[in-house]
């Protein structure tokens, strides 16, 4: 039988004043009742951080420990030694009821997270199977306009509705890449890879498409000869996805910047852009599969990102405002066989 929130407050309202009239109404010199009642009070406490975790714990413990002082203070004049056990039972209510509500609270983390990973799980062999389907279809579709290009020439409206096709048939094949890559788990593969490289590789597949759709990317590094261990295709995936984000994001005229810096033993990659923002609402939101606020995509492009960096024990922040762009911050630790990196120093967005 589910006990209702409203039900729980009541049964431990009702509790609180049983017992506490109890405890009142005992008389000092029944040393054994006092103690007795005085143990009764853990009964509404254990309960109120097993119903609503550290909040309900302590709120429970604190009204019991107000309730309890006045009482201690009567025992004061009949029995000093029981007006100090009094007092260091007080200090045990502050401190049960937060305990089992910390307690509840990482039990309930846990369980939600287990159910999540089994729901992805589950999500991801289905993607699996159907984006392996839709390749099949794709594949001999792609051909087919390239032969037709190839041994046909197209003008007017024939031209025009080939490259809707080709166009639509790219973003489908996109799709179904990001669907395999969020499907499909695979193993880290960790290089030495030069940082310099890695943005001009970057730099050299997005910027065309960045100049057809008039949007200026920058790509700076601090320190291009610094090797770094990456799993480099997992890292540059990623990156692209977020600056494809921040391409559609942006507005003609608009720049992209992705920035690359080391400090110590931690490598910072932050990709900018100066478009429309993202609301508040969805900030949460936005690394969640599926999740998007796109007429057209699959939602996975941030959830992987997300993935790749957590595989690389790193870690990665998002800060928008309205109308005042986005910044994605990725930090990768750099570890050596001495080195490992376990709190990582963000700077304010100015």
């Amino acid at each position: 039988m589910k006990i209702s929130r409203k039900m729980k407050i009541r049964i431990i309202l009702l509790l609180l004043i049983i017992i506490t009239l109890m405890y009142y109404l005992t008389p000092l010199h029944l040393s054994l009742l006092q103690e007795l009642c005085t143990r009764f009070f853990y009964i509404p406490i254990i309960l109120g951080g097993l119903w609503f975790g550290y909040t309900g714990g302590f709120r429970v413990s604190l009204s019991i420990a107000i309730v309890s002082i006045p009482h201690a203070y009567l025992t004061y004049s009949y029995d000093k030694a029981l007006f100090y056990d009094q007092l260091l039972e007080i200090s045990l209510f502050i401190i049960v009821g937060p305990i089992v509500g910390v307690l509840k609270d990482r039990e309930q983390r846990r369980t939600v997270l287990n159910q999540r990973l089994q729901s992805l799980a589950a999500i991801g062999e289905a993607i699996s199977s159907v984006a392996h389907e839709m390749k099949n279809m794709i594949i001999p579709m792609r051909g087919f306009i390239l032969r037709l290009r190839e041994k046909q020439s197209f003008e007017g409206k024939g031209a025009l509705y080939l490259d809707i096709v080709e166009q639509e048939a790219a973003k489908l094949d996109k799709m179904v890449k990001d669907m395999l890559i969020f499907g499909r788990h695979s193993p880290m593969q960790r290089e030495e890879v030069e940082l310099g490289l890695l943005v001009d590789d970057i730099h050299q597949v997005l910027d065309e498409e960045f100049s057809r759709n008039g949007v200026k990317l920058v790509c700076k590094c601090d320190e291009r000869w610094k090797r770094v261990p990456l799993d480099r295709n997992k890292v540059c995936s990623a990156l692209s996805n977020l600056l494809y984000n921040a391409l559609h994001a942006s507005a003609k005229g608009n720049e992209v910047r992705l920035l690359l810096q080391t400090e110590d033993h931690l490598l910072r990659i932050m990709v900018e852009d100066e478009g429309a923002g993202i609301p508040v609402e969805h900030l949460n939101r936005i690394f969640q599969p599926f999740f998007t606020t796109k007429s057209q995509g699959t939602g996975l492009g941030l959830a992987i990102t997300q993935r790749i960096v957590k595989e690389h024990s790193g870690d990665i922040k998002v800060e928008s405002r309205i109308g005042g762009g986005t910044r994605f911050t990725l930090s990768f630790p750099i570890l050596d066989h001495t080195t490992e990196i376990e709190n990582i120093h963000e700077e304010p967005w100015p």
